[in-house]
């Protein structure tokens, strides 16, 4: 078991968590303990999901794949499930909780066939992320744990809105160019639509 507060400050930290820390106090003693492990738990899905997007990236940029801006996309995926656990780091911090960190579910790796298919895994990875983000924002108002449900909401939900419609958008364009039956699909894909959203970001 490590403590988060050993993690080390950072500028990017949100706003009013010290604030925050003077309210905890009044909470339950049994709230605060199931909504730091809901906490943990999400840090842990935010983090296999770095995990997973990492990999996809990896199959993506192998020279016999050669979907650079599909592999491009997938990096930046990983990065971005990187900062949103650092949020959480602080969060847990704050809340005077600990971080249990355990194995990485499915180490063993996938073995991904093309992109179509990792992209669709993207889908449904990111439709998980947001359940389990909705779980951890419906507990928060049913205690009226205020900082944390608009927490969630400001910094997460809203992300997820739009990364949901954007690989949803995406998949639907794959289909129609011809995939998962035709690799030229995942070509053309690559080099037109998705060259663009990288170079966007």
């Amino acid at each position: 078991m490590l403590s988060v507060s050993t993690y080390p400050n950072s500028p990017s930290r949100a706003p009013g968590l010290a604030a925050m820390a003077t309210s905890l106090p009044q909470m339950e003693p049994h709230y605060l303990s199931e909504s730091n492990a809901a906490i943990n738990s999400q840090i842990q899905l935010q983090l296999y999901a770095a995990y997973i997007y990492l990999s996809m990236a990896f199959f993506c940029n192998q020279d016999e794949v050669g979907l650079v801006h599909f592999a491009l996309f997938f990096l930046c995926q990983s990065q971005k499930w990187m900062e949103r656990t650092e949020k959480l780091f602080h969060l847990l911090t704050e809340r005077h909780g600990s971080l249990a960190l355990g194995r990485i579910a499915n180490q063993d790796g996938y073995n991904w066939f093309d992109g179509f298919m990792a992209m669709d895994f993207a889908f449904h990875l990111e439709k998980m992320l947001n359940q389990s983000l909705l779980h951890l924002y419906d507990l928060a108002k049913s205690k009226g744990d205020v900082y944390l449900s608009n927490f969630v909401k400001h910094h997460f939900l809203q992300q997820q809105v739009e990364i949901l419609k954007e690989i949803g958008g995406y998949l639907t364009n794959l289909i129609q160019l011809g995939a998962p039956q035709s690799s030229l699909a995942e070509y053309i894909f690559d080099k037109l639509t998705l060259a663009e959203t990288t170079k966007e970001n």
